[in-house]
């Protein structure tokens, strides 16, 4: 069995998206620590490989991986929680779609990081 690789659709909750980014911003600064949460995060078994904002309001769209033997369930908990892109505000719905790479002849949209 191989990482299950998700896309993730983001929506801000009503009057959320303007301190999300500034979160945001402020974590990708220098200092900010988000090396540190990146590495803290592939230490659990997730990983995001990019990150897609339609507009500054919605949606954002990401693409995960997820390591071996983690369930949909433990990922969806990951994603609401305080360590997921929500940043611990409760500024996101989270809709996660695990991708069926069989479709695609097992080709992954990204290089696998759990290999």
């Amino acid at each position: 069995m191989e990482s299950t690789f998700y896309i993730v659709h983001h929506e801000f909750k009503a009057g959320k998206a303007e301190k999300w980014w500034e979160t945001a911003y402020a974590a990708m600064s220098p200092g900010g620590g988000w090396d540190d949460a990146v590495a803290a995060n592939k230490e659990k078994g997730f990983f995001n490989h990019s990150a897609n904002a339609v507009t500054k309001t919605g949606p954002v769209y990401c693409f995960w991986e997820v390591k071996e033997g983690i369930s949909a369930e433990d990922f969806q908990e990951f994603i609401d929680g305080p360590s997921g892109p929500g940043f611990g505000q409760d500024a996101l719905m989270n809709i996660c779609k695990p991708i069926d790479t069989s479709l695609m002849n097992g080709q992954t949209p990204y290089p696998p990081v759990f290999s």
